[in-house]
């Protein structure tokens, strides 16, 4: 009965206090507006992370991607190179921290919000790399980016590097 109250009655929008049978009772139409209850406690903030993704281009316009581990934040999914944060630490960032010499450039950064954490990552891009793809990374190819298993926060860090890179419909065209 007192479930039904609150779902018709006594509800936080426009509450018919005087169809309440529990009116004469009521400590909130008594002392305040009863719109003002229930109370929502503030949000808890957030913690802010940061990171770098590295997003390298080969000649034929393929970008480098791997796997990340299978279990966790992400888990097994795709991703260009990246620094190693978490929800609970920051990854490094800057050049010096990229997976291999290149040529890396800042393509600005991406911005992502998690359940129980933001996510700023630094992209940087190198293009035209000629390397074999290291263990656990591969070449993928323009026209197959699209279908990767890209999580969006990566999807944002390849576009930040290579606007439209992501999209089936530019991606057919190859990029530069």
């Amino acid at each position: 009965s007192m479930m039904d109250l609150g779902a018709t009655i006594c509800s936080p929008r426009r509450p018919k206090c005087m169809l309440c049978p529990l009116n004469e009772d009521c400590i909130a139409l008594r002392t305040s507006d009863p719109e003002l209850f229930p109370v929502k406690a503030p949000k808890k903030e957030r913690p802010a992370r940061r990171g770098a993704a590295y997003v390298a281009v080969r000649g034929d316009g393929a970008i480098l991607l791997r796997k990340r581990p299978p279990a966790g934040l992400l888990g097994g999914m795709a991703e260009p190179p990246n620094t190693a944060w978490t929800a609970r630490t920051d990854g490094a960032t800057g050049t010096d921290h990229a997976p291999f010499p290149a040529d890396w450039r800042a393509s600005g950064s991406v911005s992502h919000i998690f359940t129980h954490f933001s996510l700023t990552l630094d992209v940087y891009r190198a293009l035209d790399v000629d390397l074999e793809a290291p263990a656990g990374a591969w070449w993928s190819q323009p026209g197959d980016v699209p279908g990767e298993a890209l999580p969006t926060v990566m999807k944002k860090a390849i576009e930040a590097a290579i606007p439209g890179a992501t999209s089936r419909r530019h991606a057919s065209k190859g990029y530069k």
